[in-house]
C-alpha cells in the first residue's frame, strides 16, 4: 500500500517537474522511436491472453489444475487492472505527450469526454504490471525476469512517446493495487 502512495506521488511529482522535459528529449530523437516500440510490444499481450484464459475456463475447455491458481490471479488481475486505469482515465484527463508536443496540451482535465485526455494512468502499465505482480507472489524464481519485461516495458511507452514517465508510475500503482486485491480476494475465498 505504502509503495503504491509512493508511485502515485512520485507521478504527480513527475508531472510537475520532469514529464515534460523527457517526452521532449524523445520527440527530438526520434531514431530511437523503433527500440522503445519493440520495448512496449510485450504490453500488447496480457488482456487478450486473460480474456482468452477466462473464456476457455467458462467453456471448460481447460485441465482442472489450469482452470484456479496462478493463472486465474493473473488473469483477473489483468481484466481489474483495465478496469480501474478506463475509470481513472476519465476522471483524471491527462493529455497524452503527442498533444503536448504537437498542441501544447499539458495537464489534467477531469471528466473531459475528448480523445485527447487519456494518458493517466498507463493502461499497458497497469495490465502489464498486475499479472507480473501476481507472478512475483506465486512464482519468486521469476521476479527477475518480471522486473526486466516490466521496466523494458515502461521504458518503451515513455521513450516511444506514448506516455508521460508520471503516466507509466501511475500505470505501476494500478497494476499492483489491482494484483494485491485480486490474490487477496481469491485467498479469502479458499481460506
Amino acid at each position: 500500500m505504502w509503495l503504491c502512495l509512493g508511485l502515485l506521488a512520485a507521478s504527480l511529482l513527475c508531472a510537475a517537474t520532469i514529464d515534460r522535459p523527457v517526452a521532449r528529449f524523445f520527440a527530438v530523437h526520434p531514431g530511437w522511436r523503433p527500440w522503445f516500440q519493440a520495448c512496449a510490444t510485450p504490453s500488447l499481450l496480457p488482456l487478450p491472453l486473460s480474456g482468452l484464459y477466462l473464456c476457455a475456463a467458462a467453456l471448460r475447455l481447460l485441465p482442472a489444475r489450469l482452470a484456479a491458481g496462478p493463472w486465474l490471479a493473473m488473469s483477473l488481475a489483468t481484466i481489474t487492472a483495465t478496469a480501474a486505469k478506463d475509470e481513472l482515465k476519465f476522471l483524471l484527463g491527462r493529455a497524452w505527450p503527442q498533444w503536448w508536443l504537437k498542441d501544447g496540451v499539458y495537464g489534467f482535465h477531469p471528466l473531459a469526454t475528448s480523445y485527447l485526455y487519456g494518458a493517466y494512468p498507463s493502461g499497458h502499465t497497469a495490465y502489464m504490471s498486475a499479472p507480473l505482480a501476481v507472478l512475483w507472489v506465486v512464482a519468486p524464481r521469476a521476479r527477475p525476469w518480471a522486473v526486466l519485461v516490466l521496466a523494458l516495458v515502461m521504458a518503451g511507452l515513455v521513450g516511444a512517446d506514448y506516455h508521460f514517465i508520471g503516466d507509466v508510475l501511475a500505470g505501476l500503482a494500478v497494476g499492483l493495487l489491482s494484483a494485491a486485491g485480486t490474490l487477496r480476494l481469491l485467498a479469502a475465498r479458499h481460506g
